[in-house]
C-alpha cells in the first residue's frame, strides 16, 4: 500500500492505471536507459495527457487543473525517460516539471514567466511566505516541491494549512489504492484494515452482538468503523473534514455504506486521539473521507460480481463528469449499488443453533440471511470558483438513499422480515480568503442529516399472518459553522513557526420514534468551541547538526462548551526528532472527550422482562447457582442508566518513519506503539472469561466481587422489586407464566452504564518495498496490528476482565500483506489477510477457534476497444475476494441473537467472490 503523508488540495495525482496499489516510480533522475518507458499519448487537453503519462510511466504527477486549463499537448510516442517525456508534453506552455521528494513530479509555472491574463492572480498552490521572503527569490528544489505538494490542504489531525505535522500516525489511501484492493464498497475497505475491528454495528448481524449493546440499535444494518476495537462511538468520521449525522436508534455511529466509493479521492486514517482538533468522539482516531473535487473529463465504470457458491450477485455502476476552467471547476458523480442477499442455504457448512425444543422446528435456511439485500443510489456534486485573486468559494453535496431487506429466525422458529430505508444528505459551503503575510482565513458552514425508517414484521414459521408488526423512524441532524485562520507566525532560525486559530458552533438533534407506541429518545445538544495549534521548528535545515537534522514540537488544544455536559479542555503534544535524513522518531500525548450519544443521553427506554428461570437454564444448558432459584423467575433489566457521565481518555504513542532509496529500489517502514486508557466508557458490564450475560448469576454466586455491587441481585424483596419497576420508562415485559411475585434473580449486567476503565496497548507496523526493472514494476507491503493488552473494568472494586482472543472480541494479531507487479498496461495485486487463532471464552472448557487466512487477487489490463474517445482509454479489471474459498472458522451459534456458527466480528461468510469491472475515462 502507498502511505502518502502530504497531498495537495485541488491537485490531480496520476498513479498507475493498472490500479497497482503499492507501486511507486524509480528515481526521476535515473539516467540508465533501462528505466525508459514506452509512451503513447494522443493529442488533447494537457491535464488528460499528464494523467495518461502518469498511468503509462508509473510516475506520480502532481498538478492543478486550474494551472493546466486551456493548454493542449501534442501526440507523444516513443520510449523515453519520464523527465524527457514530461518536457515534451510541456514544451508549448509556460510550465515545467519539477522533481520532488519520493520521485514525485510537480508541475509549476516556470520561474520568471508572467502569468497569462486568463490565469487568476491567486495561484492554485499557495506558497507560505515568511517575513523575510522576497518575491521571485529562488528556493531549493525540494523546498519548492514540498510547498507545491502542500497547497492549502488541511490534512487530517491538524488545523494547520500546508505540510502536516508528522507527530501522529497517519495512513492515507488514494483512489487507486481503494479500487485496486478489489472491494465494492468503502466499508469493505475499512473493515480490511488491521487497525479496525469488525465488531460493533455492521450488516453481518441482524439483532446485534451480546457483548455490544450499541450494535443492537443498528436497525438499518449500516456499517461502522471501529478503530482499536474501542467501539463505533470512539471513531470520529468526517467527510471533507466536516462531521456527518449519526445513524441507528441511538445515533451512535456514522454509516459508511452511504458513502460512494466512486466519488472518493482518498481516505485518511488517523490512529491517535484528536479531540484537541475536532472535539468530542475522536477517542480512538479519525477517518476522513475526501471527495474528488478536481476532475476534468468523464469516467464511466460498471462492475458485476457474484459468489462462486450460492446465488448472491451485485452490481456497481458509476458516472463521473468534471470540467475545469480558469479559476474554477465542477464535478458530478452518480453511483448505483445493488446486491442480493446471502443466505444460510448458500453456506450450509456454517453451523446453526437447534430449535428451542422438539416442538420448534427451524424454518428453511433460505430464510436466514447472513448478509441482507441492499440497494443504494448516491450523488455527489462539488464545485470551486475563484471570485478574486484572493477569495475562492467552494460547495459540496452528498446525497445517498439506501434500502435494505433481511429475513431472520431464532430458536423458537419465529421468522422476522425487516425492510429499512436510510436517506443521508450532507451539504457544505466554504470560503477561503488570502490575507497579508501569507495567512489564510477559512469559513465553512455544513449541514448533515439522516432519515431512517424500519418496518419489521414477525410471523410464526411460514404463516402469512403476522403476530408482530412495527415501524420505527429516526431523525438525526448536525449543523456546524467553522472559522479558522492559519499561517506563519514568525520566522525562527530553524524555519517558520506555523499557527492556526479557530472557532466552531454546532447543533446536534436526534429523535427515535416507534410509531404507534412511543418515542424512545429525543434531544438536542449545542456545542461552542475554540481551538488552536502551533508547530514550532526547534532544529531545521539552517541549524541542523550530526544526529539532529530536525526537531519539531506540535502543540494543540481545544475548549468545548456543551449545553448538556459542561466544558471540556483537551490538549495534545507531539514531538518529532530526525537524527538522519530518511528517519524520523515521533511521540504524542493527548486527551479526548466524548459525551454520550444523544440517543443514550436522552433515552426513555429503560425497562425489564421476566421469564421463568428454569426456561433459561434448559435453553442454555446451565445449572442454577442455588437449587432454590430453579423454580423462581428471572428479571433482566434493559436500557440505559440515568445520569450518564462523558467518556474521557488519554493516549500515548511512540513511533518511527523511515525511507530509503537506492537507485530503482525504495523501502519505507513505519511503526507505532500505542497505549490508550479509556475512562467511563459506555457499555454493558463485562462478564469474566468472555461469557454471555446469562452466565452472570452463576459467576456472581461463586464470586460476588466479580461484578459491581447491585449487578446481580439474588432473592430481592418486594420493596426492592417495586422500587426498581418504578424507574422503568416502558412497561415491563412478562413472558410465559412468570410473575413479579416470584422473581428470584435480578440481572442488571445488560444495562448500559459508564464503566470504570478500558485499556488497550498495541503495536502497528507497516513495511513497503518498490522497484522498477526491465521486467516491470514490483511492489510488496505489510500492514500489521498486534494487540498487547485489552482489558475492561466495570468498577474500581472489580477486577479487570480481558477482552481479547475470545469469541466476538478482537484477536491479538491481524496482518494484511500485498504483492504487486505491473508492465505494459497489465498489473496484478495479491493481498494476504490473516487473523490469529483464539478461543470461545477464557474458561478451561473453552473450544479453540482456528486462525483464518485468505487471499485476494486483482488484475487490470488497459484495453482499447475502438477509436471513439470513450473506448480509447479503458481498463478491464478482474478481482477475486477470498481466492481459495476459505470458509470462516467454526464457532458456537447463538439463537437468542441470531448468530450463525461463525464469528461475524473476525470473519466473513462471503467466501470466494469474483467481480469484473470496466472503467473508461475520456
Amino acid at each position: 500500500m502507498t502511505f502518502t503523508r502530504t497531498l495537495g488540495r485541488g491537485a490531480a495525482i496520476g498513479v498507475l492505471a493498472s490500479l497497482l496499489a503499492g507501486t511507486q516510480p524509480a528515481c526521476a533522475q535515473e539516467t540508465d536507459a533501462a528505466l525508459s518507458v514506452p509512451i503513447q499519448i494522443e493529442a488533447g487537453p494537457l491535464s488528460a495527457a499528464l494523467r495518461e503519462f502518469a498511468a503509462q510511466a508509473g510516475t506520480p504527477v502532481l498538478f492543478s487543473e486550474q494551472l493546466t486549463a486551456g493548454y493542449r499537448a501534442d501526440t507523444l510516442t516513443g520510449t523515453l525517460r519520464p523527465e524527457d517525456a514530461l518536457a515534451q508534453l510541456l514544451s508549448h506552455t509556460e510550465l515545467e516539471a519539477l522533481s520532488g521528494p519520493g520521485g514525485v513530479f510537480v508541475i509549476r509555472r516556470k520561474k520568471g514567466e508572467e502569468k497569462p491574463a486568463r490565469i487568476p492572480e491567486a495561484a492554485p498552490a499557495r506558497e507560505p511566505s515568511s517575513p523575510d521572503s522576497k518575491a521571485g527569490a529562488a528556493a531549493p528544489e525540494t523546498e519548492v516541491a514540498d510547498r507545491l505538494i502542500a497547497d492549502t490542504i488541511l490534512v487530517t489531525g491538524t488545523s494547520l494549512r500546508g505540510l502536516a505535522p508528522e507527530t501522529s500516525p497517519l495512513q492515507v489511501y488514494d483512489h487507486d489504492d481503494i479500487l485496486g484492493s478489489g472491494v465494492t464498497t468503502i466499508d469493505q475497505f475499512i473493515r480490511a484494515l488491521p487497525q479496525n475491528f469488525g465488531g460493533g454495528s455492521s450488516e453481518f448481524t441482524s439483532v446485534g452482538l451480546p457483548n455490544d449493546a450499541n450494535s443492537r440499535a443498528n436497525n438499518t444494518y449500516g456499517a461502522s468503523a471501529n478503530l482499536r476495537g474501542l467501539g463505533s462511538r470512539g471513531t470520529l468520521i468526517l467527510l471533507n473534514g466536516s462531521r456527518l449525522a449519526p445513524t441507528s436508534e441511538i445515533g451512535d455511529f456514522v454509516d459508511l455504506s452511504l458513502i460512494p466509493v466512486s466519488a472518493l479521492d482518498r481516505v485518511e486514517v488517523l490512529t491517535d486521539g484528536a479531540s484537541s482538533i475536532y472535539g468530542g468522539d475522536a477517542v480512538a482516531g479519525v477517518i476522513n473521507f475526501i471527495l474528488r473535487d478536481d476532475f476534468d473529463g468523464a469516467e464511466t465504470a460498471l462492475r458485476y460480481g457474484q459468489v462462486t457458491s450460492g446465488e448472491m450477485q451485485e452490481i456497481r455502476a458509476s458516472q463521473t463528469l468534471g470540467r475545469s476552467w480558469s479559476g474554477g471547476n465542477l464535478l458530478a458523480t452518480y453511483e448505483y449499488f445493488d446486491r442480493d442477499n446471502l443466505t444460510l442455504a448458500d453456506r450450509p457448512e456454517i453451523g446453526l443453533f437447534d430449535g428451542a425444543s422438539e416442538a420448534f422446528d427451524l424454518p428453511d435456511p433460505a430464510l436466514f440471511d447472513l448478509l441482507p439485500e441492499q440497494r443504494r443510489d448516491s450523488l455527489v456534486l462539488a464545485g470551486r470558483q475563484d471570485v478574486t485573486g484572493q477569495l475562492s468559494l467552494d460547495a459540496t453535496l452528498l446525497y445517498s438513499d439506501r434500502s435494505t431487506h433481511r429475513s431472520q429466525f431464532g430458536r423458537n422458529g419465529t421468522v422476522e422480515h425487516s425492510g429499512s430505508g436510510s436517506e443521508g444528505l450532507t451539504l457544505a459551503l466554504g470560503a477561503d480568503q488570502d490575507l497579508p503575510g501569507g495567512w489564510l482565513a477559512s469559513l465553512e458552514a455544513s449541514y448533515s442529516q439522516v432519515r431512517n425508517e424500519e418496518r419489521r414484521r414477525e410471523v410464526y414459521r411460514v404463516d402469512d399472518l403476522p403476530f408482530s408488526d412495527s415501524r420505527i423512524e429516526t431523525d438525526s441532524d448536525v449543523w456546524a459553522v467553522d472559522a479558522r485562520i492559519s499561517g506563519d507566525l514568525i520566522q525562527l532560525p530553524a524555519g517558520p513557526l506555523k499557527a492556526a486559530l479557530g472557532a466552531q458552533i454546532r447543533q446536534e438533534s436526534f429523535a427515535n420514534e416507534i410509531l404507534g407506541d412511543r418515542i424512545s429518545a429525543e434531544g438536542e445538544r449545542d456545542v461552542a468551541a475554540l481551538f488552536g495549534e502551533v508547530q514550532i521548528p526547534l532544529v531545521g535545515e539552517g541549524t541542523a547538526r550530526p544526529g539532529l537534522q530536525r526537531l519539531e514540537l506540535n502543540l494543540s488544544g481545544r475548549l468545548d462548551e456543551y449545553s448538556d455536559f459542561g466544558s471540556s479542555a483537551n490538549p495534545k503534544l507531539g514531538l518529532l526528532w530526525s537524527p538522519v535524513g530518511g528517519l524520523t522518531l515521533r511521540g504524542s500525548y493527548s486527551t479526548s472527550f466524548a459525551p454520550p450519544a444523544l440517543g443514550r443521553a436522552f433515552s426513555v427506554s429503560r425497562t425489564g422482562q421476566i421469564l421463568p428461570y428454569q426456561f433459561i437454564l434448559d435453553l442454555f444448558g446451565l445449572e442454577a447457582p442455588d437449587p432454590g432459584l430453579a423454580d423462581m423467575d428471572y428479571m433482566q433489566i434493559l436500557g440505559t442508566q440515568a445520569d450518564l457521565d462523558p467518556e474521557t481518555s488519554r493516549t500515548f504513542t511512540l513511533g518511527f518513519d523511515a525511507a530509503l532509496r537506492r537507485g530503482p529500489h525504495a523501502w519505507r517502514a513505519s511503526g507505532s506503539w500505542y497505549d490508550i486508557e479509556f475512562e467511563d466508557r459506555l457499555g454493558t458490564t463485562p462478564v469474566p472469561n468472555g461469557l454471555l450475560d446469562l452466565h452472570a448469576p452463576n459467576i456472581a454466586w461463586e464470586d460476588p466481587s466479580a461484578f459491581p455491587e447491585g449487578s446481580v441481585i439474588f432473592y430481592p424483596t418486594a420493596q426492592e422489586i417495586e422500587a426498581l419497576v418504578a424507574t422503568f420508562q416502558r412497561p415491563i415485559g412478562v413472558l410465559m407464566d412468570a410473575s413479579l411475585d416470584r422473581v428470584g434473580i435480578i440481572n442488571n449486567v445488560n444495562v448500559v452504564r459508564n464503566l470504570a476503565r478500558t485499556e488497550t496497548r498495541g503495536i502497528d507496523l507497516q513495511l513497503d518495498y518498490e522497484t522498477q526493472t526491465e521486467w516491470g514494476e514490483f511492489s510488496a507491503g505489510l500492514n500489521l496490528n498486534h494487540i498487547l493488552d485489552f482489558t475492561q473494568q466495570a468498577a474500581a472494586s472489580t477486577p479487570a476482565v480481558p477482552a481479547i482472543n475470545t469469541y466476538l472480541n478482537p484477536v491479538d494479531l491481524k496482518v494484511r500483506g500485498q504483492f504487486g507487479w505491473s508492465r505494459d498496461g497489465l498489473s496484478a495485486n495479491l493481498f494476504l489477510n490473516h487473523s490469529d487463532a483464539y478461543q470461545t471464552d477464557g474458561t478451561e472448557a473453552a473450544v479453540p477457534i482456528e486462525a483464518w487466512t485468505t487471499a485476494d487477487l486483482s488484475l487490470t489490463q488497459e484495453v482499447r476497444f475502438g477509436e471513439a474517445a470513450w473506448l480509447r482509454a479503458a481498463r478491464l479489471s478482474l478481482s477475486v475476494i477470498n481466492l481459495f474459498d476459505e470458509a470462516p472458522p467454526q464457532t458456537p451459534s447463538d439463537g437468542v441473537y441470531g448468530l450463525a456458527g461463525y464469528d461475524p466480528t473476525n470473519a466473513s461468510p462471503l467466501n470466494r467472490f469474483v467481480a469484473i469491472e470496466i472503467r473508461s475515462s475520456f
